[in-house]
């Protein structure tokens, strides 16, 4: 009896232990990537102000490099041995992340943004956790619950019930053939990010997670500059950034998407699976409407709320579903 009772007395414990370190885990990791979310909803905003002055191409070049020399300050104490103890593995990955993801992903996304507005390529950017999660589940063997995914689903249907309702109302002055050049931009920055985020998700594996995204900035940058000396505009990209205006626009909009947004989503591939990091990074469009509402004045409808709700429902739904995981 007494042996019985020590079993039951110990292994509660265990459990509990192994418990509370996996649900904080991924509870670290939901709540970066929705921290993210709002980072990249308020980066949007301001990128989408200067886009008319300056490149696609331009924009994520600067904001690559005012990211990148903010995480070489936070890294200085320990710069070198911390980026030496790097293995080949998590660098071949993290650069394959930063090339496909940043250099070309964050292009395409200017470009779409550009093209069709903060809230119809956020809207895209939506279908990012299901390619995500495909890929995840094919090539990495990840394991859903199906609470999680009812939860992501519902998450992703209310983000795009509020978009639906905002988009057909907008006053764009968009030619058919600028809409469709946006669209094709946006699915190929949807494609290149879901991929990215998988090469992320191998490479952060067992490294801290500035590093990695300072060494993916780092490879994008390199992608990025020779991409500009290629076609020979690389200083027509940077040109327009002489004017103070655009300057300061363009580093606060930097400092935070490009460093915290970025930060906390690798942050968060580092600490929960891929598709859920995805799916709680689609969320900047529900950041999106309070911002227009109190930022720039525009009206917020009951069904736009009624949307927002849906997804809050949903992203509650994949916090109950972490104790089962």
């Amino acid at each position: 009896m007494s042996r019985r009772i020590l079993w039951y007395t110990r292994q509660p414990i265990f459990i509990q232990d192994f418990f509370i370190t996996s649900f904080q885990s991924h509870l670290l990791g939901a709540v970066a990537a929705l921290l993210s979310a709002f980072c990249w909803a308020v980066a949007a905003i301001l990128f989408r102000r200067i886009g008319d002055r300056i490149t696609a191409m331009g924009i994520n070049l600067a904001k690559g490099l005012v990211a990148m020399f903010f995480m070489a300050v936070l890294l200085l104490p320990g710069f070198y041995s911390g980026l030496a103890s790097l293995d080949t593995n998590s660098i071949a990955a993290l650069a394959l992340s930063g090339i496909i993801g940043i250099c070309f992903g964050d292009t395409l996304y200017f470009l779409a943004l550009m093209r069709l507005g903060a809230r119809r390529t956020l809207l895209l950017g939506s279908l990012i956790p299901i390619i995500t999660a495909l890929i995840a589940v094919i090539f990495l063997g990840e394991q859903i619950s199906i609470l999680a995914w009812l939860g992501m689903a519902l998450a992703i249907a209310g983000v795009t019930y509020v978009l639906w309702q905002r988009a057909p109302r907008e006053n764009t002055q968009h030619t058919r053939e600028k809409y469709r050049s946006g669209l094709f931009f946006g699915v190929l920055f949807v494609v290149a990010n879901a991929l990215g985020i998988i090469a992320t998700k191998v490479g952060v594996a067992d490294i801290p997670a500035l590093e990695a995204t300072f060494v993916r900035q780092a490879f994008a940058i390199a992608g990025l500059t020779f991409w500009g000396l290629m076609v020979r505009d690389l200083l027509g990209w940077v040109t327009p950034l002489h004017e103070g205006k655009l300057l300061k626009v363009l580093l606060i909009a930097s400092l935070i998407g490009a460093l915290l947004g970025t930060w906390l989503s690798v942050v968060a591939l580092k600490y929960t699976y891929a598709a859920v990091a995805a799916t709680l990074n689609s969320t900047s469009p529900l950041f999106i409407l309070p911002l227009a509402a109190f930022w720039l004045k525009e009206h917020v409808n009951w069904r736009e709320i009624v949307g927002a709700l849906a997804a809050v429902m949903g992203i509650g739904l994949y916090f109950s579903s972490l104790r089962l995981l």
